[in-house]
């Protein structure tokens, strides 16, 4: 007869499975660890318990924030004429970790992908158009991974924005095609970011 493993410890199991990047293996080995320290357990499940109350999307970038607006965009000491398209918060932290880019940003949260159903309505590009109408922003770089997905959504935003007195650029190809940004090392984002290639005057 096979031994089940209590029925709390299976359902946390099962649960942590549902992460990204979590296997059953690893899921039971974090269970596992997590048993032997509950203190870790309470601090986990009060941190947990808050984020998604805690944790919201500034209202004008829409980066991670606890505050109505997040800190890069209340920094008045940033450059005003550039606004960096990128897909999601990580790539926002990936970027500005390389301390070269010191204008602001707009976060996507989605890529263009139709068997997802995420078509253009699902991008908000109608917060963006706001944004660089009432931001003066001069240069609209698009900072997106060179994926099917990265690239189809960078050919709509340039589409979108043909008529908007704005250049428009995106990183460098430097970047092999099919990567994630967020794994691109800080010095080829640096060089991406540094001779980025135009796509529209302005």
């Amino acid at each position: 007869m096979s031994v089940a493993y209590p029925l709390t410890l299976k359902k946390l199991i099962e649960t942590l499975a549902l992460l990204p990047g979590l296997g059953e293996k690893s899921a039971t080995r974090l269970s596992l660890y997590l048993l032997s320290r509950p203190d870790l357990c309470e601090t986990l499940g009060e941190l947990i318990k808050e984020l998604p109350y805690k944790v919201k999307l500034c209202k004008f970038c829409r980066n991670l924030s606890e505050e109505e607006i997040c800190l890069i965009c209340r920094d008045e000491s940033r450059d005003s004429n550039f606004l960096c398209i990128v897909e999601n918060p990580v790539n926002l932290f990936h970027i500005e970790n390389t301390g070269i880019y010191r204008g602001y940003y707009w976060v996507l949260h989605y890529l263009m992908s139709p068997k997802d159903g995420i078509g253009p309505k699902e991008l908000g590009l109608d917060h963006l158009l706001f944004l660089i109408q009432n931001r003066n922003i001069k240069e609209v770089i698009i900072a997106l991974s060179p994926t099917l997905a990265g690239e189809a959504t960078a050919a709509y935003i340039l589409e979108v924005l043909k008529d908007y007195p704005v250049k428009v650029t995106k990183i460098a190809c430097g970047i092999p095609m099919g990567m994630e940004l967020q794994f691109v090392d800080p010095l080829t984002l640096k060089k991406a970011l540094s001779g980025r290639e135009l796509l529209k005057e302005k």
